[in-house]
């Protein structure tokens, strides 16, 4: 008999732990809202190379990179033209079209300044500076021909190739950079999760610490 019910005990009590293992596994199973917090932790805890940047912020990065690339577009049909112009026109009326495109260029640089200024913007300064050196750049080029005796076309022809590079090598830097900045945002944001749970563990903590106080 005593068997029998040293048997039975034990029958029971592996019952009563399985019981305590599912109301276990039960209360640890995650509610959707930690699940959606998960899945939100787990993207911004995933590595540089595996994110992918959101629509809105690569429109805007394509936008400035177009707008580079149609500045170098630009510059190098404005030396087209000139080229065409040392061509079919007389000297003399070409270097005061020339000065014509250089005060032109000279207006839009002063109303970039003024911009920047205003709205304190650095990109809008840096246009102004690009187009007062091509201002200077236009001024300059009858006085450096007749000065060091070069050709008219070469010449063109060498500073469009140098305003071109420039204007693609801008377009790189500001993907990279503005990519690399939106990158940093992120996981300046997991930082900060990151520092906030070990607060609120800490909380629940004194919670169920003050609960059991007054239980007691």
């Amino acid at each position: 008999m005593s068997g029998k019910h040293a048997v039975k005990k034990e029958k029971n009590e592996k019952k009563d732990n399985n019981k305590k293992e599912k109301k276990e596994k039960k209360e640890k199973k995650p509610t959707k809202v930690e699940e959606n917090v998960k899945e939100k932790n787990n993207k911004l805890f995933k590595p540089k190379t595996q994110l992918k940047l959101p629509q809105d912020v690569s429109q805007e990065i394509l936008k400035k990179m177009f707008k580079s690339l149609l500045y170098a577009v630009c510059i190098t049909l404005y030396f087209i033209i000139l080229n065409l112009a040392y061509l079919n026109m007389n000297l003399e009326r070409l270097t005061n079209d020339i000065q014509v495109f250089s005060a032109a260029f000279l207006v839009v640089a002063i109303v970039c300044f003024e911009r920047a200024y205003k709205n304190d913007n650095g990109s809008i300064a840096i246009n102004g500076i690009e187009f007062l050196v091509l201002s200077l750049h236009s001024l300059s080029i009858m006085h450096v021909i007749t000065l060091f005796q070069y050709n008219f076309r070469f010449y063109l022809l060498t500073s469009s190739y140098v305003f071109s590079i420039y204007y693609v090598m801008k377009a790189i830097i500001l993907y990279t950079k503005d990519r690399r900045d939106y990158l940093k945002s992120l996981s300046d944001i997991s930082e900060i999760v990151k520092k906030e749970k070990p607060v609120k563990k800490e909380a629940k903590k004194r919670k169920k610490k003050k609960e059991v106080n007054k239980n007691d």
